[in-house]
């Protein structure tokens, strides 16, 4: 079975937030430094507008507002390389860091996207993803951000990783780099006769 992060693997929330944070700040968008690591989303704004954006920051991904995550974006191939994945029965479900407060949104996004019905868990603060994509009975998890690929990699689940400037940089063993959905869901695939 594979389980699915929603943000960065099926939901464009990342890209999102940055058009809000241009449109809110006034910033022009040559002014941003590139995004290259996804542990640092505020480094590559110029200080004067940080403030403002680490506001925005908060209120979007922590409280649902501006709609960043109900009218996200579906990353390219996403949408039909997770319902390839669920036509051959190996689809378990979402594990997301979004709060469980926002079940309810992630569920209607998941929904109104034409994503296959399955069990979205939320993965509480400090504590790893590897519990809820166990409780799916998955052993493959498709991610991409590079903490949380490396700590479930590192309960020997197999990550695939769903390749962004931001986590270019990022190796490590039992994490395979996959260059879109196509490769995604061939590799899934793969994993599942092995």
């Amino acid at each position: 079975m594979v389980a699915f992060d929603v943000d960065g693997v099926l939901a464009d929330s990342i890209h999102g937030f940055v058009r809000l944070a241009l449109r809110e700040t006034g910033a022009d968008p040559a002014e941003l430094g590139r995004f290259d690591d996804y542990a640092d989303p505020f480094t590559p704004w110029p200080e004067r507008f940080r403030p403002r954006v680490q506001e925005l920051f908060q209120r979007a991904y922590f409280a649902g507002e501006h709609g960043v995550y109900g009218d996200a974006d579906v990353v390219p191939g996403a949408l039909e390389g997770v319902r390839a994945l669920h036509a051959a029965g190996l689809a378990g479900g979402y594990v997301t860091r979004r709060p469980a407060t926002l079940h309810e949104l992630t569920r209607d996004w998941l929904r109104r996207r034409g994503f296959p019905d399955l069990p979205v868990h939320h993965a509480p603060k400090d504590v790893g993803k590897a519990p809820q994509v166990r409780a799916l009975r998955a052993r493959v998890m498709v991610e991409d951000a590079p903490v949380e690929a490396g700590a479930l990699a590192a309960e020997g689940l197999v990550v695939l990783l769903r390749h962004e400037a931001y986590n270019g940089a990022f190796e490590a063993p039992g994490v395979e780099r996959c260059d879109g959905w196509p490769t995604i869901a061939r590799r899934a695939l793969e994993l599942a006769r092995d």
